[in-house]
C-alpha cells in the first residue's frame, strides 16, 4: 500500500517537472495510470481543500508544522483522492499513514563535568512499518518538540519508499 502510493508520488512528481521520459512512459496505453479516470469532481474537496483531513487538522492544531506536511503531501497526490476506482482506498491510506504506530516520551537524566544535575526531554516517533523496521535518525536540537519530529518521521515513510528501502519511517530527538 504504502509502495504503490510512494511510486504514484514519484510518477506525479515527475510528471509535474516535465521529465519528457516519464511524460512518454506514462503517455502510452500500457501504463496503469493511463488507463484509470482520475477527474472526478472532488465530494472530497470543498473551496479547493481536502475535507477529508479536517478531523486531523483539528485533532492536531497545536502541531502546525506536522499538517502543513501532511497537507503538501495530499496536494501532492491529489488526483489519486478522486480517482473513480479506487480514490476512497487511496484517501483511507493516506490517513492511516498520518497517524504515528507509536510515540514514546522520556526523559534523559545526567550530570555534567562540574556535577550540576541536567534533564533533558525526548521522543521517539514510529511511522507505519508495513514495508519493515523503522528507520531514521536522532536530532539533537533545542527547537525539537512532538510535532517536530513527527512530521520528520511522516516525510522519512516515504522517503524510505521512494529509495526503494523497505523501511518504515521513524525519528527521534532530544531537547534541554
Amino acid at each position: 500500500m504504502i509502495l504503490i502510493i510512494c511510486m504514484i508520488i514519484n510518477i506525479q512528481i515527475h510528471k509535474t517537472h516535465g521529465n519528457n521520459k516519464m511524460n512518454s512512459i506514462m503517455s502510452t496505453p500500457k501504463s496503469p495510470m493511463a488507463a484509470k479516470p482520475i477527474s472526478k469532481p472532488a465530494e472530497t474537496c470543498k473551496n479547493g481543500k481536502l475535507d477529508f483531513l479536517t478531523e486531523l487538522q483539528s485533532k492536531y492544531e497545536h502541531q502546525p508544522v506536522f499538517l502543513q506536511a501532511v497537507e503538501e503531501m495530499a496536494i501532492a497526490i491529489e488526483p489519486l483522492f478522486h480517482d473513480l476506482i479506487n480514490g476512497d482506498f487511496y484517501r483511507r491510506a493516506f490517513l492511516y499513514l498520518t497517524e504515528p504506530e507509536r510515540m514514546i516520551s522520556f526523559h534523559v537524566p545526567w550530570m555534567d563535568d562540574e556535577g550540576k544535575q541536567h534533564l533533558n526531554r525526548g521522543w521517539r516517533v514510529e511511522f507505519s512499518s508495513a514495508l519493515g523496521p523503522y528507520k531514521g535518525g536522532l536530532r539533537f536540537h533545542p527547537t525539537v518538540n512532538d510535532g517536530i519530529l513527527k512530521f520528520l518521521g511522516f516525510e522519512q515513510i516515504f522517503k524510505n519508499a521512494l529509495t526503494g528501502l523497505p523501511l518504515g519511517g521513524g525519528k527521534g530527538g532530544l531537547v534541554k
